[in-house]
């Protein structure tokens, strides 16, 4: 599959490497694809680096790794080339780093994910990535036993189980949450945020299947 990832940091660039590793094609959007060299060298051809814009152009999925601040710019400079593509969204607001955008989406009782969804109206938004840190996403990308859950939440079903997909291929567990909205329930700030736990307990403290 033909991957474009927003970002090539701590984030986007552990989950590129990791689908790249897997067989996927993967193409970084970032503002200076120069200085991707060293890291592109090492994943064996299956990785390149441009514009955001033709990251998305040429993907068949987009992950989007950028800080939160950054999604208004970033999302006017793609949105003709998105159209109506999967877009799997693991931004989160940073305070004080992301300003007054990112306070507004932590304060927004439906969830972060309703601060980027209207600047991408076309898109099938997904919330993914959007719980683990990178050095666990590093660390414990396809670890015996239980894997490590990421909570996924899309209003697309299609775009859902195309993300939970690429989750499993990463080397993680997929746990499906529900559509969009309920994509607040795995915030900052709540049980599963940032707790490291395995799919069996993402599921437990979710209560989903």
């Amino acid at each position: 599959m033909k991957i474009g990832i927003l970002g090539a940091g701590m984030i986007g660039g552990t989950v590129g490497r990791l689908w790249a590793q897997a067989g996927h094609s993967v193409t970084f959007g970032v503002r200076h694809p120069e200085r991707l060299r060293s890291m592109l060298s090492g994943l064996g051809g299956k990785a390149k680096a441009g514009s955001a814009s033709d990251a998305v152009a040429d993907a068949d999925i987009v992950l989007a790794a950028i800080p939160f601040r950054a999604w208004p710019d970033v999302a006017a400079e793609i949105e003709a080339a998105l159209g109506d593509k999967v877009l799997l969204d693991a931004t989160v607001p940073d305070p004080p780093r992301d300003g007054a955008f990112g306070d507004a989406a932590l304060a927004r009782k439906e969830g972060v994910a309703f601060s980027v969804a209207p600047l991408l109206a076309r898109a099938k938004l997904v919330r993914a990535f959007s719980t683990v840190m990178w050095t666990t996403l590093q660390s414990q990308a396809h670890r015996a036993g239980d894997r490590i859950g990421i909570p996924l939440a899309g209003d697309d079903e299609e775009a859902v189980a195309l993300a939970a997909l690429l989750v499993a291929d990463a080397g993680f567990d997929p746990v499906v949450v529900g559509p969009l909205l309920q994509a607040r329930r795995f915030d900052p700030g709540t049980e599963v945020f940032d707790s490291g736990m395995s799919g069996p307990q993402v599921r437990a403290a979710l209560g989903v299947a």
